[in-house]
């Protein structure tokens, strides 16, 4: 049984994807644990957190990126912060703004509001390599920690990233350094793995598409993976620390995979219960692209045929973390979007029939 620990932690987003994943690791490892949703009535967003352990330690508060007043509750009480909540959208939206303001303002919000209540020693932030990867005459094959995406390249998604985490080095820096909490961004690749969550996140979407057949073809386009225990467990172990103060983590696993050689896992898998998963290569652009991935398509334009690697090396030798492969990572998501209702369970079927 493990012991419990005194400190209270707030993961804000707790019903999201990689939320749920943080709070179950430090609810596992005896820490109290405050969530923060933005509607405690919804009760489809709360249903995932009641299968997590130790409820007993579980408290769920209501607040809000764009409400800035609703932090303060949320943040009171707590010596620990780890900010999850972003929007991650699967499709580039007409207003850029509608992804970048509560991106921006929200961890704002969050780290002044820690920054008051002088409890709060330790401040973790879920960034993305997003903020450290550039396109056009700035892109690199090999990125390190050091690395900041150039603003003018990028899709509004990467902004959002990059403009939140400067945001937050910016504000951390000013603080007067004898009183100042500590603060990590870890920054993960596309986040894959087993969800506790019904949907509503971006890499679950494009695992659904592809097992139901959404997807027709296979643009050209690399991923570095990573599985979301993985990122929990970095985000629990960067606030625990020693050494992560005023660092960033890329947080990848070794493997870069080809939208190709994710379809090939899911197909060899998944092609004996009855799921077709498209083999059709697409190099280019082409007036059916649009239609690939529905309007997802538009975020994976500018990433065709262009390959980035993200070293693991700091993080693996800070915070000890080892890898989870991306092809478990991958089944693991399929599997559960199958058990969770989002993808048709052929496998039952199958099962049935044998």
């Amino acid at each position: 049984m493990e012991p419990i620990i005194k400190d209270k932690v707030l993961v804000t987003g707790i019903s999201g994807f990689l939320g749920s994943h943080v709070g179950r690791v430090l609810l596992e490892k005896g820490y109290t644990v405050r969530g923060t949703v933005r509607d405690l009535k919804n009760e489809k967003k709360l249903k995932p957190l009641k299968i997590l352990p130790h409820q007993e330690r579980l408290e769920l508060v209501a607040a809000d990126l764009l409400k800035p007043d609703s932090w303060d509750a949320a943040v009171a009480g707590c010596t620990m912060v780890a900010h999850v909540a972003s929007p991650f959208p699967s499709a580039i939206p007409k207003d850029p703004n509608q992804i970048i303001r509560p991106a921006v303002e929200g961890t704002m919000a969050v780290l002044k509001a820690c920054a008051r209540h002088k409890e709060v020693r330790a401040v973790v932030i879920t960034s993305s390599i997003a903020a450290v990867q550039s396109l056009g005459k700035n892109a690199k094959v090999d990125y390190t920690e050091a690395d900041w995406a150039d603003i003018a390249t990028i899709p509004p998604y990467n902004q959002s990233k990059t403009l939140a985490e400067k945001a937050a080095w910016d504000f951390y820096n000013g603080l007067d350094k004898s009183t100042r909490f500590k603060l990590t961004t870890i920054n993960p690749g596309l986040i894959l793995g087993p969800a506790y969550v019904a949907g509503d996140f971006t890499s679950g979407e494009i695992i659904r598409q592809f097992l139901v057949g959404d997807a027709f073809a296979l643009p050209r386009v690399n991923f570095g993976l990573v599985d979301v225990r993985d990122v929990a467990a970095a985000h629990v172990a960067a606030l625990e620390s020693t050494k992560s103060d005023g660092q960033r983590y890329m947080c990848v696993s070794e493997d870069h995979l080809w939208l190709e050689d994710i379809a090939g896992i899911l197909r060899e898998e998944f092609g004996k219960y009855g799921y077709k998963v498209t083999s059709r290569k697409v190099r280019y652009c082409s007036v059916r692209f649009v239609a690939f991935f529905s309007s997802a398509a538009k975020a994976l334009l500018p990433f065709i045929g262009k390959y980035a690697h993200f070293s693991n090396e700091k993080i693996k030798a800070d915070l000890g973390i080892n890898f989870i492969s991306g092809k478990e990572a991958i089944l693991k998501m399929a599997y559960s979007l199958i058990e969770n209702g989002i993808v048709p369970n052929r496998i039952a079927k199958v099962t049935k029939k044998t």
